[in-house]
């Protein structure tokens, strides 16, 4: 724009003399800087359009505004609303207290469905290839699947040592044999520090 106002200035003086009848000195002078100032201003106006249909994909990616954070904050609450829901669903159905069972699968994915353990262990509570063949789970994977085969599992654990939950958590970690073994919590650090884990954040 700044080099259109020289332009406009002396197209205006021209006119002006124009009206007036009379012709300045410098008058050819005058109109061959106009067409000058005009053609470069023009090569500046089509060089710049040229650039930008230039731009490659990620060029102009790059220009796009990045989707909002808080869509993303949406969709990972969305997710967590799914699973209180599955935790509710569970709790009604086999009669253990929604706050172990979240405590479970917080201490064993971090509410992570797709969560696999170095020894295999699978989902949100963490089952077993055999366990889950074991209570019907066809798709550990499956959050619903996951958390109505690992809640009907503590809730057996829980009855098989009535109702005692840092028994019932240590069989959940590391079988009831072991807990039958040795008459208690077996003396497998890992376990002990499972069901500390557990029984701390409930």
């Amino acid at each position: 724009m700044n080099d259109f106002q020289p332009m406009m200035q002396m197209q205006a003086t021209k006119n002006f003399q124009g009206n007036r009848g009379v012709e300045s000195p410098g008058a050819g002078l005058q109109q061959m800087l106009f067409q000058n100032i005009l053609k470069a201003s023009m090569d500046t106006l089509l060089s710049s359009a040229e650039e930008k249909e230039a731009q490659t994909p990620v060029q102009i990616f790059i220009g796009v505004q990045a989707p909002p954070i808080t869509e993303i904050s949406g969709e990972e609450e969305s997710e967590k609303s799914d699973v209180d829901g599955l935790i509710r669903e569970a709790s009604e159905r086999f009669g253990v207290r929604e706050d172990l069972i979240r405590s479970v699968i917080q201490a064993e994915s971090n509410f992570n469905p797709e969560a696999v353990s170095h020894a295999g262990a699978q989902g949100l509570m963490q089952l077993m290839p055999g366990t889950a063949d074991a209570l019907g789970v066809r798709d550990p994977m499956n959050p619903e699947e996951n958390v109505m085969g690992g809640t009907k599992y503590l809730r057996d654990m829980l009855t098989r040592y009535d109702g005692n939950e840092q028994l019932a958590l240590a069989a959940y970690n590391a079988g009831p044999g072991n807990v039958d073994k040795y008459g208690g919590t077996p003396p497998f650090q890992e376990t002990k520090n499972y069901v500390n884990k557990v029984l701390n954040i409930v």
